[in-house]
């Protein structure tokens, strides 16, 4: 399609937003604060010092150790560079975004190329353990062990992801961490760290906003039946979705599904924050979305088969 239209459809859509913005004003407003109560409630208390200490971290040359430590992990497995040990464990322990933030870390040090990126954004989509355990689990599902259970299947899935990828591009040349000529205070390190943090969440923050008002939008104009809707939540934010599931009149093998599969896929949300951070490198969407997509369909599976099965 030429630009021009595609440019036209774009414009359109989102003049018709802000007439529905200024339509159904009060329930706009009260999305937006129920966005500022989510991020400032369960974004920054979990990112902020976990992205500070990291940029602290990497500053120190911490990317060193860890690739001493785990980086023959990383060749023989999934056959990427020792340096890429790093962006996968650190997102284990923090969950997504923050994959992205430490492979931007990486190539804005020249330490992976763009193939090198692609590959390893398909399989370190971990969401964070607190979250699937704390609130999937205790509080949505009101079962621990089944939030241990998803935890579980959803860390494996990437495991076996990366695996299936481990031949898609192989480059094990091993680069050393550049190091800077002058000496720079930690009370330096420190101030920028916290003002990188600051910038990601703040971005974080815009996206989850943003597409919480185009569900709330959507809600208002279509009546949808409460599965439709739980869906449709789910597929652009994935928290709401997780939030609606557990209000549904459904058993509870089915909602621990149906939540696997959401913060496997991430939701839109999560994909536009992730490429938000990435955005100066122009990486393949296609191949994260593809990984996304048979993330979630072999994970939600396993969920349902192991709580049928068992």
């Amino acid at each position: 399609m030429n630009k021009k239209y595609i440019n036209l459809i774009i414009s359109t859509t989102i003049l018709l937003f802000l007439i529905e913005i200024f339509d159904h004003s009060n329930i706009i407003i009260n999305t937006i604060l129920e966005s500022s109560f989510i991020w400032f409630k369960n974004i920054v208390p979990t990112l902020f010092p976990i992205y500070l200490i990291t940029d602290l971290l990497l500053n120190y040359h911490f990317l060193d150790y860890l690739s001493k430590i785990f980086g023959n992990f990383m060749e023989k497995v999934f056959k990427m560079k020792k340096q890429a040990s790093f962006v996968f464990f650190m997102s284990i322990i923090s969950g997504f975004p923050s994959n992205s933030k430490y492979i931007k870390n990486l190539l804005d040090d020249k330490l992976i190329n763009k193939k090198e990126a692609n590959k390893l954004l398909m399989f370190t989509h971990f969401s964070n353990p607190l979250f699937i355990i704390s609130s999937l689990g205790e509080e949505f599902l009101q079962n621990k062990q089944i939030g241990i259970l998803i935890l579980i299947i959803h860390y494996l899935t990437n495991f076996i992801i990366g695996f299936m990828l481990r031949n898609s591009y192989i480059n094990l040349e091993d680069k050393k961490t550049k190091e800077e000529n002058k000496k720079t205070s930690f009370v330096t390190c420190l101030t920028n760290s916290i003002y990188n943090t600051i910038k990601i969440l703040f971005l974080l923050y815009g996206i989850i906003t943003f597409f919480m008002i185009i569900t709330s939008v959507i809600k208002v104009n279509i009546k949808l039946p409460s599965i439709l809707n739980t869906l449709l939540c789910g597929l652009l934010e994935m928290t709401q979705g997780c939030f609606y599931t557990s209000k549904l009149n459904i058993p509870i093998d089915v909602k621990a599904t149906l939540m696997t599969f959401f913060i496997s896929f991430g939701g839109f949300s999560i994909h536009m924050q992730v490429f938000s951070i990435l955005n100066e490198y122009q990486l393949k969407y296609k191949n994260y979305l593809f990984s996304r997509i048979i993330h979630a369909l072999i994970a939600s599976s396993l969920v349902y088969l192991i709580l049928n099965f068992n």
